[in-house]
């Protein structure tokens, strides 16, 4: 620390001056008031040790000046044992402590102790209310209502949907296709609510199984199931306070349909294996790709549980049914992906523009994002003259069931399916669970079509 001893005797000051050097502190000195406080204002000095009875202005006037002008600094006053009065009586004027004459070398080094100590913990929490700060104006940027773009009128309805439920404690069903931005409405609205100090948390009900959602959703206790050698909390434990957010609800089994049901309306559950009954306090927010009401007709999913899901619908239209918010994204995304290549801004032509729009978008919101950064990483020169989409994923193709009747069935299928994948990893980056939901076929079946075909996801996140 930098120290600044006051003090008439120059004795004492120099004594100072050699034991706080051996300490490791930078020492500095100054015969009285006036001097101490020019060195203030040329050193940021942590402490000040001062004597309390000097010629000039005193030390109990030096305290109170010090605290004005050098709020930062920690002040401790030197007293005799007749005056030690005086000095608690400084000690309200914002001196940290005071040290009685003779000295003892062993309080001396106590008090600078505990001085470092809580310079550091004021310096530790200055630093974490930054990194608080800083993470606050993220949030805001990222999950802001600037954060979801489009200017269409359907994009409007969902702006006002979010603004009025927000505030709320209500449940809501986000329903819309694959990537169209459900998760990312579910985080607007529970960083504009009163839960935002509160984590929310997403779990994907349709890549689990039924006893892996059930722990990982409620937790479990020892012994519950194979391998559960000690309990362990849920997700509705963890994320007390806060929001959960149930991707493709739809896919959870009855029994666990059941226990969500319970947890809506009664805010209680039991670990899976356990038979202690726990209280929740989250915000429910659940999202579909499918047609919930169809999925009661056929008995998949409780109508009890549609019914308290869907408390406040959203809906998300897909990219082709809001076409004037296409430019603005493919503009938005562009200019993101060019900034962080250091590139400068690509001009798009009205030819590629006009194919941008009249594109069907089958990926939606993603393919915008996966196809504008490719874009900004291939494109040579400043122009866009060709959109590069991804049209395999919906191929106008004629098929005949004679067609290549020369070739064995397993091959001709080999010959489909295997570019058919190859194009839904690409699109998805090797995401199985947006390729699972884009093909309809289970994870499980991807990897196992994968291995056949030779294909590791990792190629495809680049």
């Amino acid at each position: 620390m930098k120290i600044l001893i006051v003090d008439d005797e120059e004795h004492i000051r120099k004594t100072f001056q050699m034991i706080l050097a051996e300490w490791g502190h930078q020492v500095f000195d100054a015969p009285d008031a006036g001097s101490a406080l020019k060195i203030l204002e040329n050193i940021a000095c942590q402490v000040v040790i001062t004597d309390l009875k000097m010629p000039g202005v005193s030390g109990e006037e030096l305290v109170r000046l010090i605290r004005e002008q050098f709020p930062s600094t920690e002040v401790v006053v030197i007293t005799g044992y007749a005056s030690v009065e005086s000095a608690v009586c400084v000690m309200k004027y914002g001196a940290r402590d005071f040290l009685i004459k003779p000295l003892n070398l062993e309080h001396v080094h106590i008090v600078l102790s505990k001085i470092e100590e809580h310079l550091s913990l004021t310096k530790e929490n200055q630093s974490l209310r930054e990194q608080v700060s800083t993470l606050n104006t993220i949030v805001s940027e990222r999950y802001g209502l600037d954060g979801i773009i489009g200017k269409s009128k359907a994009m409007q309805n969902v702006f006002r949907m979010i603004t009025s439920v927000a505030p709320l404690d209500s449940t809501v069903l986000i329903s819309g296709e694959t990537g169209t931005g459900k998760e990312l409405v579910a985080r607007t609205i529970h960083y504009n609510s009163r839960r935002k100090l509160r984590p929310i948390i997403t779990v994907d009900c349709g890549v689990l199984s039924e006893t892996l959602l059930e722990s990982e959703l409620f937790g479990h206790e020892k012994g519950a199931f194979t391998g559960a050698y000690k309990g362990r909390m849920g997700l509705f434990e963890q994320a007390d306070g806060g929001t959960i957010f149930l991707d493709e609800v739809a896919n959870a089994s009855p029994a666990v349909q059941k226990k969500l049901l319970r947890v809506i309306q009664e805010k209680t559950f039991e670990r899976l294996g356990g038979e202690t009954t726990r209280k929740t306090n989250v915000r429910i927010i659940a999202a579909t790709n499918q047609d919930l009401s169809q999925r009661v007709k056929d008995g998949t999913l409780r109508t009890d549980l549609y019914y308290r899901l869907n408390v406040i619908p959203i809906y998300l239209p897909p990219l082709r049914e809001r076409e004037e918010d296409i430019p603005t994204l493919v503009r938005y995304f562009l200019d993101k992906f060019t900034h962080q290549m250091g590139r400068e801004p690509l001009q798009i032509s009205p030819e590629s523009m006009e194919q941008f729009i009249s594109y069907p978008w089958p990926g939606n919101i993603r393919e915008v994002i996966n196809i504008m950064e490719r874009i900004a990483i291939v494109t040579v020169g400043n122009m866009v003259k060709k959109a590069p989409l991804d049209k395999n994923l919906s191929p106008e193709v004629t098929f005949s069931p004679l067609a290549g009747l020369e070739a064995p069935l397993k091959e001709q299928i080999k010959d489909i399916e295997r570019p058919y994948l190859v194009e839904a990893l690409k699109l998805y980056r090797g995401s199985i669970k947006d390729v699972s939901k884009k093909t309809g076929l289970s994870p499980r079946t991807i990897y196992r079509k994968m291995k056949h075909y030779g294909l590791d996801k990792r190629n495809f996140k680049k």
